[in-house]
């Protein structure tokens, strides 16, 4: 009979025991923290815009303070151009400068647009890159825009 007591008692310590143990759950959240969408649609990933005109974007980044975006882009060279910073105000920055500002100064205005821009998509097409910053982390999306006539 003592022998069941005892193995009783250590039994019923040992289930107190784990009982009080804190159990952590794992973090499957493998997504990104902030999510970045254009134009209102998340599978938006490109656009046309005429030379000479305004580029008018619309970048939703719900918890972001801020937007920065630069260009890359070719001139025989691999350049870059920063656009600037800008605000998010209610989840979204909007984004509105001139299509010809997407080159840096030094290059001058985009050149060989032509009427069919099938055939020089490659030599018009500026590669935005842009992070949303906010909630002490950055995430990164891109976006081509493309000068047609």
């Amino acid at each position: 009979m003592k022998k069941n007591s005892l193995s009783f008692l250590l039994l019923l310590l040992s289930v107190l025991t784990l009982a009080s143990c804190k159990k952590t759950e794992t973090d499957y959240n493998v997504g990104p923290k902030l999510q970045i969408v254009f134009d209102n649609n998340i599978d938006k990933v490109t656009a046309d815009y005429k030379v000479g005109s305004t580029l008018t974007l619309q970048v939703a980044a719900t918890g972001a303070s801020s937007v920065s975006i630069v260009t890359t882009y070719s001139t025989g060279t691999t350049r870059t151009a920063n656009l600037g910073s800008f605000p998010v105000v209610d989840g979204v920055a909007t984004v509105v400068i001139p299509a010809n500002s997407l080159r840096a100064a030094g290059d001058g205005v985009p050149v060989g647009a032509g009427a069919t821009p099938v055939s020089s998509r490659a030599a018009n097409t500026y590669v935005l890159r842009v992070d949303a910053t906010g909630n002490g982390t950055t995430e990164r999306r891109f976006f081509n825009a493309v000068l047609v006539q």
